[in-house]
């Protein structure tokens, strides 16, 4: 629904939002957004869904030439839809030997069930998608059309239109950009899902940790057992990302207030910016709670594994996060080409977009300076201090930044821009995400600095400093080179495993800051009252 009506307001005009904002605001048009074709998914210009003007009648005719071309995954269409958005290549008569002239992927309204007996309308067949690997509360069905009739003001026509007598007008030059700004206008999608996965990864993080301070395994000769956070390695697999959790929500939360500011602006700038921050965050932040639902369901053992502790649910419910609204490696791919944009508009004389600001002021600087983690010393004050820690991202970045560069140069002679990319395409997904993790850290040290109160300053100092000093010993062999640098790893390494331990001391008190009360966290291991705890776990088995 939210892409259903986002698409007709954001790609259509006044008369479109007069004719169905009030229906679907309400809930009397209930729609779908029809993009993804069975052959077709990142690749939107390649859908084959055809959309061809009739001049007699003043309609398009919205044909599926082949198998291939049925809408699929199409959320909310096997069901409840009404209407459909669809993505569809709109196609001209000529009077030339081609007979018509493709201008491009445009969306279009196309009714697709009666308003009053909700039956499906003559051409157009409608079948469900069958049973996923989760979500299977929302109805994804698939669209096959065979000359479907609507009427030319069904076009959505904000960035392109056709005249009654068949003419084309759109205010940007080419189907390239037309094709840039319709999809655009459909970041809300991106942003809503960065953001709606670090609430799930809220989630397992709390039930997880919670189970861990309340499950006591062995201690030592004649002694109370611990809890098992107690042990190092249970504070490995949690702590840093606990810290990371914290980290993402303050990121993903700047995307929110950027995107915000962005809807009213309408800043070119700014649009770019949010673009390429809401794709990156997206990929980053859904791969990482991908990986961490299965770890803290292993942290949790046995009961981890039992349905009513959720974390098979909440891992194969966010599964799908991971490909819809844009596949991950596509997104990051789409970031490092944004880099590499920028890295050659500043050899031009061009200006930076504000996420990318650290790069215009100092890309010279962390180019020509000795690698920050392996030239300075290695004492806890230094590696605990956030100006080291971001020139170590940024370091990071910028050099992977300029070997990107040269090799594409390089590969593009003899294997051209496509045999290139390819040839470089893991060394820019690694650019993309080291892009990200700097950025990220940023947004962590500024809230961390407008944090008022004193004792929630140095909680979230802690975990600041445990997630930066983590991501660089998790990529060290990005920093290493001939220097000798044995001291700084011990030391790096020595810190992480000690913040660790003190980020576990404040555990409980960090996940009761997210604040989920126990009908949201639902899972009985991990309620609020340990002591409550095991007591629901067995009445629940019928005790």
């Amino acid at each position: 629904m939210p892409l259903w009506g986002g698409s007709v307001i954001n790609l259509g005009t006044k008369k479109h939002r007069d004719k169905y904002f009030e229906g679907i605001d309400n809930l009397e048009y209930p729609g779908c957004f029809a993009m993804t074709e069975l052959h077709h998914g990142s690749n939107v210009q390649g859908l084959q869904t055809a959309a061809t003007f009739d001049p007699l009648t003043d309609e398009f005719i919205i044909d599926t030439p082949n198998d291939g071309a049925i809408k699929w995954w199409i959320g909310n269409a096997a069901v409840h839809g009404k209407f459909a958005t669809v993505f569809a290549k709109l196609l001209l008569p000529t009077h030339d030997t081609k007979g018509v002239a493709d201008m491009g992927v445009h969306a279009f309204i196309v009714p697709i069930r009666d308003l009053k007996t909700h039956k499906t309308l003559p051409g157009i067949e409608i079948n469900d998608c069958g049973h996923k690997v989760g979500l299977n509360g929302v109805d994804n069905g698939a669209l096959r059309f065979r000359s479907v009739r609507i009427p030319r003001d069904n076009l959505l026509n904000r960035f392109g239109d056709v005249s009654r007598d068949g003419k084309y007008t759109s205010s940007l030059p080419s189907i390239n950009k037309r094709f840039a700004a319709t999809l655009g206008e459909l970041v809300g999608g991106r942003v809503g899902l960065g953001y709606s996965s670090v609430g799930v990864l809220k989630i397992a993080v709390t039930i997880a940790i919670r189970y861990s301070l309340l499950r006591q395994q062995f201690g030592p000769p004649k002694q109370p057992e611990v809890s098992i956070l107690d042990y190092q390695s249970h504070q490995h697999k949690l702590m840093p990302m606990l810290a990371s959790t914290y980290a993402f929500h303050f990121a993903t939360l700047h995307l929110v207030e950027k995107y915000s500011e962005m809807k009213k602006s309408h800043d070119e700038q700014l649009v770019g910016d949010v673009h390429a921050l809401s794709a990156g965050l997206k990929a980053y932040v859904t791969s990482f709670t991908a990986k961490s639902l299965s770890i803290c369901r292993e942290a949790c053992g046995g009961h981890g594994y039992a349905a009513v502790n959720r974390f098979g649910s909440l891992r194969n419910d966010h599964d799908i996060f991971q490909t819809f609204e844009g596949d991950n490696t596509v997104l990051l791919q789409q970031v490092a080409g944004d880099l590499l944009k920028q890295y050659q508009q500043k050899f031009q004389g061009g200006t930076f977009a504000v996420t990318w600001n650290y790069l215009r002021e100092s890309m010279n600087a962390y180019l020509s300076q000795p690698n920050p983690v392996t030239s300075r010393w290695e004492s806890e004050d230094h590696l605990r201090d956030p100006k080291f820690q971001l020139d170590a991202f940024r370091y990071r970045t910028s050099r992977l930044l300029q070997s990107a560069a040269m090799r594409l140069r390089k590969h593009s002679k003899t294997l051209g821009s496509f045999g290139a990319w390819n040839r470089c395409l893991n060394h820019l997904l690694t650019l993309a995400e080291s892009h990200i993790e700097s950025v990220i850290l940023e947004k962590f040290i500024e809230a961390i600095k407008s944090c008022p109160d004193a004792s929630a300053r140095a909680a979230l100092k802690l975990a600041c400093d445990l997630y930066a000093l983590d991501r660089i010993w998790n990529d060290i062999g990005t920093y290493r080179n001939d220097n000798d640098m044995l001291a700084v790893l011990q030391a790096i390494h020595k810190l992480t495993e000690y913040l660790s331990f003190q980020v576990r001391n404040i555990a409980r008190e960090l996940v009761d800051a997210f604040d989920l009360p126990d009908h949201v966290t639902r899972a009985p291991i991990g309620m609020q009252s340990t002591l409550e705890a095991y007591s629901q776990y067995t009445q629940y088995a019928g005790f």
